[in-house]
């Protein structure tokens, strides 16, 4: 007889009950414990404004519906109107994200007759319509609520027309001064048959999924807005505060958004950096690095990456942005700098020195 069969059945039941209540607890505990991990990581940047005085008239459209759905014998005679309605957009996604040069070149017909008509492209545009079938419900909600706390911040500040569109693979985001275009195609999913087809890296696809788009549109409306003066502020320490303001004033447009969306790390990089933000400040200090204007050195520390190569393998790529947010953070508590004020100064050296940075 087997030593089941020797456990009385009540005996059994209530121990597999009292196991199944353990784990649940446990599992509750880690819930409970990663929130407060992730609680750490916010700050009272992320305290909400009232919004109820701020209008805006945030104009959504979406270009890939508009292009896939004209009959394709039909679409020379439609490029007038195409190119009407979405005007700089039309050109800039000619010139710029498909690359198949002017619409006024008597060629520019076919070849982008092969775009809408390629196979795999459209592979695409069916797997964007079933991701993004309620994009306006959902995102483009979260991204009024961006812009209208960008109109609170910055009054005088244009909101842009909001563009979606199927790049191929190209950018996740276009700007110019009034348009910020959103390539659907580039937030399928980090496990996307297609991400693997194309051989892009994890540290990369880890970031494609949709929940990303809301702080991607924040961080690229506030590049184009706010660009950094490398012409004056071309040191490392110079990108590594700038990409700091960037993520400060992104959580202030997205208040209530997690960390790990903001910054593009995961919790555990996070974590890390949290737990090696002094020796990497000591480390820059160190080698002497802050005020390095060597190309090579700045991209190598904010430039992509699967992790900072002078940091260690368990290190994430970018973990200075980790040290350029804590800086602007201590800068704001220690000025009567506003949000505007932050973004339009580009003495970099002033906000280091009014933070009294010491991790």
């Amino acid at each position: 007889m087997s030593r089941k069969q020797w456990i009385p059945e009540k005996f059994y039941w209530s121990t597999v009950l009292k196991l199944k209540i353990m784990r649940l607890l446990n599992f509750l505990g880690a819930i409970i414990i990663l929130s407060i991990v992730l609680g750490g990581c916010r700050s009272s940047v992320s305290a909400d404004v009232d919004l109820s005085g701020v209008d805006i008239d945030m104009r959504l459209m979406h270009f890939e519906r508009d292009l896939f759905g004209v009959d394709p014998g039909k679409l020379k005679d439609t490029l007038p109107f195409l190119r009407s309605q979405y005007g700089e957009f039309f050109d800039l996604f000619s010139y710029k994200v498909i690359r198949i040069g002017s619409p006024d070149n008597p060629s520019y017909p076919s070849y982008l007759l092969s775009f809408v008509t390629d196979y795999n492209i459209n592979k695409v545009k069916h797997v964007v319509d079933s991701t993004f079938r309620d994009f306006d419900t959902i995102y483009g909600q979260r991204l009024e609520n961006l812009f209208r706390h960008f109109r609170y911040y910055f009054p005088k500040s244009p909101v842009p027309v909001v563009i979606t569109y199927i790049s191929g693979f190209n950018q996740s985001m276009v700007t110019t001064d009034t348009i910020l275009g959103i390539a659907l195609d580039k937030y399928l999913g980090g496990k996307s048959p297609f991400y693997g087809m194309l051989g892009l890296p994890r540290y990369l696809r880890m970031r494609m999924y949709p929940e990303y788009i809301p702080a991607d549109a924040a961080k690229a409306w506030l590049v184009t807005q706010f660009p950094l003066n490398d012409s004056i502020a071309n040191t490392l320490l110079a990108h590594v505060i700038y990409e700091g303001k960037l993520i400060y004033c992104a959580k202030r447009l997205l208040p209530g958004e997690a960390d790990t969306l903001i910054f593009g790390l995961s919790s555990q990089q996070i974590q890390w950096c949290q737990k090696y933000e002094a020796p990497m400040w000591e480390y820059l200090l160190d080698k002497k690095l802050l005020f390095s204007s060597d190309f090579q050195v700045i991209k190598r520390f904010v430039d992509e990456g699967p992790f900072t190569k002078d940091f260690g393998q368990r290190s994430p790529g970018r973990a200075v942005i980790w040290i350029g947010y804590r800086i602007v953070e201590r800068y704001m508590k220690n000025s009567d700098a506003t949000l505007a004020n932050l973004m339009n100064e580009n003495d970099m050296n002033k906000i280091l020195r009014i933070s009294k940075y010491k991790p």
